[in-house]
């Protein structure tokens, strides 16, 4: 068994829901009249902030030397931003920490989003400048 949400099957188009193809269409059509559905929403990912992310990052090891890679720092941000969920041992105690991913698969564009917004302000505060400059040359 998996905790993946089913496929999506409809969109809100104009305050309705449409089906997102004729086959949906088919599968919802099989349903009596006033069955009611659980709803999870799906708001994708976009590239463009997730390249942005790794752009700050990049920029940020190269200009101050503080982390090993990008990847060193992505870690450090994601603990910082309280990403993380305790590891035990066979005894119940809790031996270190690790962080939560932040794929695709992991966070929708919302939670993305408030990531990159608290990772960017933490990051620009700890190296003493706006880490997004980039974007505005």
């Amino acid at each position: 068994m998996t905790d993946r949400a089913p496929r999506p099957i409809v969109r809100l188009s104009g305050g309705r829901l449409v089906p997102l193809s004729a086959w949906d269409a088919e599968e919802l059509a099989a349903f009596p009249d006033g069955m009611t559905f659980d709803m999870h929403p799906r708001n994708k990912r976009t590239l463009p902030l997730h390249r942005t992310y790794w752009q700050a990052l990049t920029k940020a090891v190269e200009a101050t030397g503080r982390w090993q890679s990008r990847e060193a720092l992505h870690t450090a941000l994601k603990v910082r931003m309280g990403l993380v969920e305790p590891i035990y041992d066979l005894r119940g105690n809790v031996t270190g920490m690790q962080p939560h991913s932040t794929a695709f698969a992991a966070m929708d564009q919302g939670q993305f989003k408030a990531y990159f917004d608290g990772a960017m302000a933490a990051l620009s505060e700890a190296v003493g400048y706006d880490v997004l400059a980039f974007l505005n040359e």
